[in-house]
């Protein structure tokens, strides 16, 4: 087995967000810019300047590689020969080598020059109650729209004084100090949208112009409010050790989207970016503790490092995503789409279910809800070449970059396609129900589940209609495309850029065992609802479906096809997915390898033991795991909830070589090829290079982990 073709330096970008500000402070990635960025698909392109100087009489300075040296801009004002503009000078960039990284549950943390030099960006997150119920107080604390930090250095043993920087560049958003809005700190801001500050002290001073390793234009307070780059400059005197803190704040008032009108929660609580620093430097500790609790849990865990770098890197990227609005007196909750920022996909909403259920459990009920007020559809079904009722379902999305799409209908899924871009009617109604059920039962919100009783009824039916209208011919599993598709288009899975193995919905593995899942969720539903009648038919219906399932093993390959049709030989990991939901919500029965699904789960461990070897569903060249034999086209979050899984239902498939792959997984994130862009998704398993997906919040499906 060989590693893929790309360096061994860890170089990765790392976002760091407040909850529900759908915004990001991105930096870490080697020899590139990154900083404020709001609403972005990716990081920002600005530089970052952070870094220390040992003599503070001239010494070069030593700076971490998170900017691109500009080309002054002093010229464009002085008539000066543009081919004359020279970088800046006066500092040393550091190797990788030079610096040690330590990226926490809620921290990201650098430390240089045998431990003295020390700079940190905290993104705490806890658990947190319904907005609509919060008090002024609290919200102002949760909802804050604000990074904390700090900047150090250890000179105890020092005989001059040390300088630090921290700063800023960006030639298109030229920064303002923040005491020009009247607050009284050191500090920088780029309108009304981003900026950052220091606690006032005698130690800290400000730069701003053309150049902050050497300053040239200086007006009467000391910068230059025409240059692009801002730093904050602190001094730490010899015999000393000083740290000082950083607060990195956002800020959009008013309405921020279209279709939906609505604005920022967190605007409810803030008038402006001044008074979110303020905030950020006034609670400064109360952060920190949050913070460092997050990252003894995940230090408390029982992962291996690599496992842990992956759920930390996850959750940096979902924070990034999250976004929490204000729309007719209530909260309206929103997880972006990562680089293709649609709101609130589907797809992705049934994967973060299980973070939201630990930290934000009123997020589910809340997507749910918007799902069923605006977002679903009642559609008819392709059977034979002749449309006839089908029954409710949900779209993809609910918009894309901020604006909300007309109701019933995505921004993602078109008509009369196969392939990307069409429909998701069976997944999406699956999504739905496995959503409602898993947060009723998790939380105990029966009162919730049978206001939606109505709901679940119509989403039992409209499953059995896509097996068949004709209860006489039904298996269990779905296999009618929706009208939306017209007679010339087929329905796609949330596998939509994968081949046929995992992107045709009809006759699909992945999709029926989802769908398994599915009616033993119904069948406790039912049960808690008092639906006895209800409850029994669900049961036969599951039973039914494994019984079918069952017969799809093929005896010559040990395995599953991963489609039942033309004679598809593809073989997929997701064959497993769907138990994923009973197994969360500690339904023993369905999981039991002795119980009532006993030989279908027989079947599947024979499946995952065979598919799961090189060549196969483990790459041949970098050992990863695959989704797909047929496609390199791999996700790393879905492979997150497979690994769950297969280690608590089917640990006898976990070889050696099969372990060995949490160390590719994290090495694809934290290398370039995916490190560019954060936490990717989709990868090409040959090489750990990202091909989809990226600045993605779907890892977070690496919570699971926590339960082994």
């Amino acid at each position: 087995m060989t590693t893929p073709a790309h360096p061994a330096v860890e170089s990765f970008h790392t976002q760091h967000s407040p909850f529900g500000a759908f915004a990001s402070f991105s930096v870490g990635l080697v020899g590139s810019p990154g900083g404020f960025g709001q609403s972005l698909r990716g990081a920002a392109k600005q530089n970052v300047y952070v870094g220390y100087r040992a003599d503070a009489a001239g010494a070069e300075w030593q700076m971490l590689p998170f900017f691109r040296p500009p080309q002054s801009n002093e010229v464009a004002f002085t008539g000066g020969d543009p081919g004359n503009s020279v970088a800046p000078s006066g500092f040393r960039m550091l190797a990788p080598a030079e610096y040690d990284r330590s990226l926490g549950w809620a921290s990201d943390t650098w430390r240089a020059d045998t431990g003295r030099f020390g700079f940190s960006l905290l993104s705490p997150f806890s658990q947190l109650p319904d907005p609509a119920t919060m008090s002024r107080p609290a919200a102002r604390f949760a909802l804050a729209p604000v990074v904390t930090g700090w900047i150090e250095f250890d000179n105890r043993a020092g005989r001059t004084p040390v300088e630090l920087i921290f700063g800023v560049g960006d030639s298109d958003r030229l920064l303002r100090p923040v005491q020009d809005a009247g607050l009284d700190l050191p500090g920088f801001a780029a309108g009304t949208d981003f900026g950052y500050a220091t606690a006032r002290s005698s130690a800290v001073v400000q730069r701003l112009g053309f150049d902050v390793f050497a300053p040239k234009f200086r007006d009467y307070r000391g910068v230059h409010v025409i240059g692009g780059e801002s730093a904050l400059v602190f001094t730490v005197p010899a015999g000393k050790r000083k740290r000082f803190p950083l607060v990195l704040g956002f800020y959009q008032g008013g309405t921020v989207t279209t279709g939906v009108s609505a604005g920022y929660a967190y605007a409810r609580f803030f008038s402006d970016l001044e008074d979110v620093l303020a905030h950020g430097l006034a609670n400064l500790a109360r952060y920190e503790r949050i913070a460092a609790q997050r990252d003894r849990e995940l230090a408390r865990a029982k992962l291996d490092a690599d496992q842990k770098f992956l759920l930390a890197q996850a959750a940096h990227s979902y924070l990034g995503s999250s976004q929490l609005l204000w729309n007719q007196g209530k909260p309206l909750w929103v997880v972006n789409e990562g680089e293709y920022r649609m709101v609130n996909t589907f797809d992705l909403t049934v994967d973060h279910l299980f973070w939201e259920l630990e930290w934000t459990p009123w997020a589910v009920r809340n997507a749910l809800d918007l799902f069923v007020d605006r977002y679903s559809y009642t559609d008819k079904i392709n059977v034979g070449g002749k449309l006839v009722p089908g029954g409710i379902s949900f779209t993809h999305d609910m918009g894309v970059m901020n604006h909300f799409t007309p109701a019933g209908h995505s921004s993602y899924e078109c008509d009369h396609l196969h392939g990307c871009f069409s429909h998701m009617t069976m997944e999406q109604l699956l999504n739905w129900v496995l959503c409602a059920v898993t947060y009723a039962e998790k939380t105990g919100d029966v009162k919730w589940l049978r206001r939606r009783q109505a709901v679940l009824l119509a989403c039992a039916e409209s499953l059995r209609r896509r097996d068949h209208p004709n209860p006489k011919l039904r298996d269990g599993i779905l296999k009618h495309d929706s009208s939306r598709c017209g007679l010339d288009g087929a329905e796609i899975t949330t596998y939509d850029s994968l081949d046929v193995s995992l992107g045709q919905a009809r006759n699909n593995l992945y999709l029926a065992v989802k769908t398994l899942g599915t009616w033993v969720l119904l069948e406790q539903a039912f049960k808690s609802l008092g639906l006895k009648q209800d409850g029994a038919a669900a049961r036969d219906t599951a039973d039914l479906l494994a019984k079918t399932l069952a017969t799809k093993f093929e005896a010559d390959t040990q395995s599953f096809p991963a489609v039942f049709e033309k004679g598809n030989r593809s073989r997929i990991i997701p064959a497993v997915e769907g138990f994923a939901y009973p197994l969360y919500l500690g339904l023993k029965g369905a999981c039991d390898r002795q119980g009532r699904f006993g030989e279908l789960l027989g079947l599947l461990s024979k499946h995952l033991c065979g598919i799961l070897q090189p060549g196969v569903c483990l790459d041949g060249k970098s050992g990863g795991w695959k989704m797909s034999s047929t496609s390199t086209n791999t996700w790393f979050s879905k492979i997150a909830i497979a690994q769950h899984v297969v280690r608590e239902l089917f640990p006898e498939a976990m070889t050696d070589a099969v372990r060995a792959a949490d160390r590719v997984h994290a090495d694809w994130q934290r290398r370039p090829g995916c490190g560019e862009h954060a936490m990717c998704d989709q990868i090409n398993s040959e090489t750990g290079v990202t091909c989809g997906s990226r600045y993605y919040p779907r890892g977070v499906t690496t919570i699971l982990w926590l339960r082994e």
